[in-house]
């Protein structure tokens, strides 16, 4: 078992640094750049390793919510948001699943319609959506665009 040292000073076993940060550092140097980066003084003490652990999770928390936040408004930003939104559709961003998603959706509405006021709004409804997905048809460049860009940044 090795040691880390901080600061020429404070002392870290491999064993202690590995069960709460999963991994070792290359050198000392890396370690002290660790406690530097994420604001941690160090003493010598286990328990500044569990604070630099908490650190560095929360700080990975927030890049996977900001991820995350990115692809679900990248999924509302769709020309065909508006649409789906509707009729109680979330977009998936996937151009033939959110289409696929609105026909059945559609069509079950459309069955249940009694009266010819609701029919007509389905009708409107269908009408709209072939307008939509019609001008942005996977052929499209502008969607092939999107899918490229979102198979490179989300990928």
């Amino acid at each position: 078992m090795s040691n880390f040292t901080v600061n020429g000073v404070y002392s870290y076993t491999s064993a202690n640094i590995y069960s709460y940060l999963g991994r070792l550092p290359t050198s000392n140097a890396k370690l002290k750049e660790a406690f530097r980066e994420y604001g941690i003084a160090p003493t010598g003490k286990a328990s500044d390793l569990k604070r630099l652990e908490n650190a560095m999770y929360r700080e990975y928390s927030e890049q996977v919510k900001e991820q995350i936040n990115n692809q679900n408004a990248e999924k509302n930003n769709v020309p065909w948001a508006g649409i789906l939104s509707q009729i109680g559709i979330q977009p998936t961003g996937d151009y033939d699943k959110d289409y696929q998603a609105f026909n059945n959706a559609i069509q079950l509405l459309s069955q249940s319609a009694i009266d010819g006021q609701a029919m007509a709004y389905f009708a409107g409804l269908r009408s709209e959506a072939q307008r939509i997905f019609g001008s942005y048809s996977p052929t499209d460049q502008q969607t092939q665009s999107f899918y490229q860009y979102k198979t490179e940044h989300l990928s």
